[in-house]
């Protein structure tokens, strides 16, 4: 398989181990103690009563779990405990904010199939027409088959603009910036050349359609 950054054509060409941690239960312990009367026998009408005094339950002190830190991924093995890109909430408004905030996540999404060689969530957000975003998929399931992995190809987008289309759809006009990406055979060795950094620009055609954006077509500014 060929890999090339996305800017340089169409290849983007990026497991979890998620830690938790365990709660110490610390546990207070009750005293009872018992009083008796003095002498051998109550006196009359008397009667012996226990005294008890009760030591206060100590109240248990939670552990935190503590945090998965990220670790990129090298030639030692693939990236550990990437955190999963979030949608904003103005992405879900059919807006020119909303769809500059989608298409940067669409990006994100894709820039955490780079590195964990997950692709549900990038095939889910990409219209299934869209041949630019299906090659991305296959070419990142290429990349991650018979246990091989990439390093690097983290992607940022600085500048996102948005404006209607005629078709019904919106474009958004965006700057790609994406690190040097290297492939790893499964002993760590490099599949491949690796493929150098880029800066480019891309456009992005999307459409709100059933209260959601989708990645209807992408290309690149030549």
């Amino acid at each position: 398989m060929t890999s090339q950054n996305f800017l340089s054509s169409r290849t983007f060409v990026s497991p979890r181990t998620v830690q938790s941690g365990a709660a110490v239960l610390i546990v207070g312990l009750a005293l009872a103690l018992s009083g008796c009367n003095s002498g051998d026998s109550p006196g009359p009408g008397g009667t012996s009563s226990p005294v008890a005094a009760d030591t206060p339950t100590a109240t248990p002190t939670p552990t935190p779990t503590p945090s998965a830190v990220y670790k990129p991924a090298d030639a030692s093995g693939p990236a550990q405990n990437v955190p999963v890109p979030v949608l904003p909430e103005v992405a879900k408004t059919e807006t020119k904010e909303g769809a500059e905030a989608f298409t940067k996540y669409w990006f994100s999404v894709l820039s955490y199939a780079y590195e964990t060689g997950d692709t549900d969530a990038l095939s889910k957000l990409s219209n299934s027409q869209c041949a630019f975003c299906q090659g991305l998929v296959a070419d990142i399931e290429a990349a991650w088959a018979e246990g091989k992995w990439i390093s690097g190809g983290q992607i940022e987008i600085p500048v996102a603009t948005a404006k209607p289309s005629t078709d019904g759809t919106t474009q958004v006009v965006l700057q790609v910036l994406q690190k040097e990406l290297v492939i790893h055979n499964p002993d760590g060795s490099p599949y491949q050349e690796k493929t150098p950094a880029t800066n480019s620009g891309s456009v992005a055609m999307v459409r709100f359609a059933s209260s959601a954006w989708v990645v209807n077509d992408l290309g690149l500014i030549r």
